[in-house]
């Protein structure tokens, strides 16, 4: 019998119901379904005209899901080149495509001065105990990447301690669940 493909579903906005597939394997942790409705329901599904970043886009869920709800253009970054063509191929059937930039590059070696823009809204949901969270938030503030007030959305292992690292960032909404806590933060 053959396996039964993996899938994470969009769960609001235009393409509310609408399934992404992906290969499984152990890089690969999609945002589950409540802990996105939670995330979406902070953000007060008030993303129209934002311009989001994956930063580490896996299956492309969370950008996905901005783009569902009106965010106007969402930069993903995804390091696997067989993961970042399934993410276009996903972006394309959405019909989602031209509001996409999709950049197979490690997330640190983007060179954000060829980008024109500047972020309201960062995913950061990097593979977790790869101690890539306080990498990327340095990173994010060496490059002056995000608008003035940027959301950042973080999900990460319990056990990682975010106060030192988050230093300089407003808390906003935090929740945990199972292994995986999330915080959101203003710049």
């Amino acid at each position: 019998m053959p396996k039964k493909q993996a899938t994470t579903r969009i769960i609001g906005g235009s393409l509310r119901g609408s399934k992404i597939p992906y290969k499984q394997n152990k890089s690969i942790r999609p945002t589950e379904s409540k802990t996105k409705e939670t995330l979406f329901n902070w953000l007060l599904n008030d993303l129209g005209g934002k311009t989001c970043l994956d930063m580490f886009a896996g299956t492309g869920s969370l950008g996905i899901e901005a783009l569902s709800r009106g965010a106007e253009k969402v930069v993903f970054i995804e390091k696997q080149k067989s993961q970042s063509d399934v993410l276009k191929e996903n972006l394309k059937r959405l019909n989602v495509y031209g509001s996409s930039h999709v950049l197979n590059a490690n997330a640190f070696s983007v060179d954000f001065d060829n980008l024109p823009y500047h972020f309201d809204l960062l995913f950061l949901d990097p593979p977790f105990r790869e101690n890539l969270i306080p990498r990327s938030l340095d990173f994010i503030k060496s490059k002056n990447i995000l608008s003035p007030k940027a959301l950042i959305y973080l999900e990460c292992e319990t056990e990682l301690k975010l106060t030192e690292i988050t230093e300089g960032l407003n808390l906003l909404k935090e929740s945990k669940g199972g292994q995986t806590q999330y915080c959101l933060y203003e710049s």
